[in-house]
């Protein structure tokens, strides 16, 4: 394309500053996430800092959940977080998907006052892991604008962050369900993917139970092929966890074999520290990962399907 007469040319310095700029731009539009620390996470969306929600507590389009104990959230809570009982989150009598079925999670969302433009941010004490039990079924059921409070609780209490009793009033909201099959797996279906090529299933659970030794169910091993990173490898050490910096995580995944081109199945024992893994791994961009909500509770139930133990030396 011809320039216009009244503009002119770059120089050398100009031309390399502007393919700099063009560069800039390219990464931009692909979605690589740029970060004065380097890599960054390629869903930031899906972390609140405390020191953002300290400033957002009274937006009347988010809706803060604890999905902690009710014992503790009596004892007190971030101002405005209604309270969510994880246990509403699982359906022992579904043997198949194992989540609450459509009409009820509708239901119970709607009584938190969360409708389908409502952005909800979730925490616990626990590093996240009851906070991405409900990520999860909310992103099975198509609601994808939810974020996890990084350091959950005990953060914003180390903090010394405002604290209430106060139970919020809440305008009961309208929740329709989207089912999103692409983010769940069964068992029938895992059975037929085990040792395929484009496939890694990761064990969230701890090694005890990954070897066996610990055994939470009528049978003790791991889903044959499965790799061990136990779901706390996802966050920092020490009294107040934190997911860790993206690049240590990616580098964590892919040096067990855990890419981003293969499908990824996480599991563990009753689904929570399974999302958890989830969580991280599309936290990282990993599009092509699920979860396995009936997990070992499930699989080790099922006489048909093969375990895997490490072999004892003799």
């Amino acid at each position: 394309m011809r320039l216009p007469p009244i503009v002119r040319a770059p120089s050398p310095r100009g031309r390399r500053f502007l393919s700099f700029l063009s560069a800039l731009l390219l990464l931009a539009i692909a979605g690589a996430p740029l970060s004065a620390f380097g890599e960054d996470y390629a869903h930031p969306e899906m972390l609140v800092e405390t020191e953002w929600l300290a400033e957002h507590l009274n937006d009347p389009n988010i809706r803060i959940v604890d999905v902690r104990s009710a014992a503790a959230y009596a004892e007190g809570h971030i101002p405005n977080a209604v309270h969510l009982d994880q246990e509403k989150l699982r359906d022992p009598e579904d043997r198949l998907l194992y989540v609450p079925p459509p009409e009820r999670f509708a239901a119970l969302m709607s009584e938190l006052g969360i409708g389908n433009g409502t952005r909800v941010i979730a925490y616990d004490e626990v590093g996240g892991q009851a906070a991405a039990r409900l990520w999860f079924i909310l992103d099975y059921y198509g609601h994808t604008a939810c974020s996890l409070l990084n350091g959950g609780w005990r953060k914003w209490a180390k903090e010394g962050r405002p604290v209430t009793r106060e139970q919020p009033r809440v305008e009961r909201a309208e929740f329709r369900v989207r089912t999103n099959p692409q983010t769940i797996c069964t068992a029938p279906e895992l059975a037929r993917k085990l040792r395929a090529d484009a496939v890694v299933i990761v064990d969230a659970r701890s090694p005890e139970e990954y070897r066996g030794e610990r055994v939470l169910g009528p049978r003790g091993g791991h889903i044959p092929g499965a790799i061990n990173v136990e779901w706390r490898a996802n966050l920092t050490e020490g009294e107040v966890p934190v997911f860790k910096p993206a690049t240590e995580l990616r580098r964590l995944y892919e040096s067990l074999g855990v890419t981003r081109d293969k499908e990824v199945i996480t599991y563990c024992q009753g689904g929570g520290r399974a999302a958890h893994t989830l969580f991280v791994l599309r936290l990282l961009g990993y599009t092509k990962s699920r979860t396995y909500y009936g997990s070992w509770h499930d699989w080790s139930t099922r006489e048909d399907l093969p375990i895997e133990r490490p072999k004892t030396p003799r």
